[in-house]
């Protein structure tokens, strides 16, 4: 239980300081669990990270909550899960009440700021994961193609493509090396299935379903390629369903963007606003859950899966190519970051040079870097 406590309070900051969106996330979750606490290698961080750009749902809690399995097993995962997307659930819990205010005049201040450091922190994540991921000619080769196919062909589905080209790519071009002691790890027994036969069970009766929690959980299921994907979907079942205006949902969308941890956690303002289960903490707790769950289920039952097939022959050049694309998929999206509107003029040119010069020094923790850039940016921005 030690472990899962660990979990959740590591989790909990990461799920306070983590602004700036799914890719994001992931440069932040690299800092905390790969180079500061050293939980997991960079190759596994990889893997993991592949492995939930396969399966739908919300990508960074997901690989949190692999993380959380890593370190202590399901309570662990159950723990790495509630910690990242607590604060934000809260937070748009009180919005949805109204007793939350986010058109404060410094707040556009404050969110320039964290955009800036959150796009150091991807810089930073980047070169540190083409430095021990795609460190040879043949692998960067796979990292470059895979960013110009993103950069031109944008669509979501594009990014589990590239994944699989990559991997296919390295059981090609890459040599295989000589087996690693593997460690000993529990039997799956039967829970993957379940967990299976479960997300596919609640699909189906999902599907045709008039109440909004059915909506949600399918839209929780059928979402790939992040957070803010899932707003057409959403929009589907609460506005077009009629459960919510479309003021009253844009409303609350917009709030999302301004406070840390997963997209996903919209879902709560959703259960508050559209009186799910007669009951606001009730309602915000079911639309949680109904949005998280077809993720994690899916997670918990490939999981093992994924790790069996790191055992074949074949796995270490597939992984390596897979890894190497993971590379160009964040840096397509660090140029994104860096060109859609983000840095506005030198100052902010510079602001990102000095924040990620901080991280480099490792002088300021990140998640203190985070805070001094909201403050700064609300008096400076």
């Amino acid at each position: 239980m030690s472990g899962a406590w660990e979990c959740f309070r590591v989790a909990l900051r990461l799920g306070v300081t983590s602004f700036g969106g799914p890719v994001a996330h992931l440069a932040f979750f690299r800092q905390e669990y790969v180079e500061r606490l050293r939980w997991i290698d960079e190759d596994r961080f990889a893997e993991l990270m592949s492995l939930t750009q396969f399966i739908p749902g919300p990508g960074s809690s997901q690989l949190g909550a692999a993380i959380g399995h890593e370190r202590a097993g399901l309570p662990g995962a159950f723990a790495a899960w509630l910690g990242f997307t607590l604060p934000s659930a809260i937070i748009l819990v009180l919005v949805a009440l109204g007793m939350g205010d986010l058109t404060d005049p410094r707040a556009a201040g404050a969110l320039t700021g964290l955009k800036l450091v959150a796009l150091a922190v991807v810089a930073g994540a980047w070169l540190g994961m083409r430095r021990s991921l795609a460190p040879d000619f043949r692998r960067l080769a796979i990292a470059c193609a895979v960013l110009a196919l993103l950069w031109f062909f944008p669509a979501p589905w594009m990014t589990l493509v590239t994944i699989i080209l990559g991997g296919l790519t390295g059981t090609l071009l890459l040599s295989s090396d000589p087996p690693a002691a593997e460690k000993k790890e529990s039997k799956s027994g039967p829970l993957g299935w379940i967990a299976l036969i479960t997300f596919f069970v609640l699909l189906a009766m999902s599907i045709g379903h008039p109440s909004p929690l059915a909506g949600i959980y399918r839209a929780g299921s059928l979402v790939f390629g992040g957070g803010h994907v899932v707003l057409p979907l959403l929009q589907e079942t609460m506005v077009d369903g009629g459960h919510l205006s479309r003021e009253a949902f844009l409303g609350g969308y917009g709030a999302t963007q301004a406070v840390p941890g997963p997209v996903f956690t919209f879902s709560a303002f959703l259960g508050v606003k559209a009186h799910i289960l007669g009951h606001p903490l009730a309602g915000a707790a079911a639309a949680i859950a109904a949005i998280f769950l077809p993720g994690m289920l899916l997670l918990g039952g490939t999981l093992k899966l994924w790790n069996r097939l790191r055992r074949q022959a074949w796995s270490g050049p597939a992984v390596g190519g897979a890894n190497a694309a993971v590379v160009g998929v964040l840096g397509v999206a660090l140029l994104r970051m860096a060109t859609d509107g983000t840095i506005h003029g030198w100052s902010n040119a510079l602001t990102v040079v000095l924040l990620f010069a901080l991280l480099r020094l490792k002088i300021v923790p990140v998640w203190a870097l985070v805070i001094l850039s909201a403050v700064g940016g609300a008096f400076l921005f």
